[in-house]
């Protein structure tokens, strides 16, 4: 059960990855922020998901479920984005699970995330 689950996730990040070449990681993470899966291009130097800690990614998950309170109000979130630095971070709701995507910035964040909402909804099915 947790290894079909486990290559399920991984071929869901490869799909992700495959979108655009701009994307550089994609990590899944539980209700709690605690990292389940992650992947990344080969040989591509980012602003590395290994160097954040549980904080960062309780962080992801606490603005995703603080929208989840206005969902009667305003509809479900489909995805959040933040421009840093160097990169633009994704964060997608997935059932109870969470799923943070980094990109290069070039690209239209919009475009993007709405090529990887589509990825998303079609996994969920």
């Amino acid at each position: 059960m947790v290894i079909t689950r486990t290559v399920k996730l991984d071929q869901f990040c490869k799909s992700i990855l495959d979108i655009d070449r701009n994307i550089r990681s994609v990590a899944v993470l539980d209700e709690k922020g605690n990292l389940l899966h992650s992947a990344t291009h080969r040989g591509v130097v980012q602003p590395s998901l290994e160097k954040w800690n549980d904080i960062h990614y309780m962080e992801c998950t606490f603005d995703i479920s603080m929208g989840a309170k206005f969902d009667d109000l305003y509809g479900p979130i489909r995805y959040h984005h933040s421009d840093k630095d160097d990169f633009i971070m994704f964060s997608f709701p997935y059932r109870k699970k969470i799923i943070i995507i980094t990109s290069t910035k070039k690209i239209s964040p919009i475009t993007l995330a709405t090529k990887i909402a589509y990825k998303v909804s079609d996994f969920k099915a």
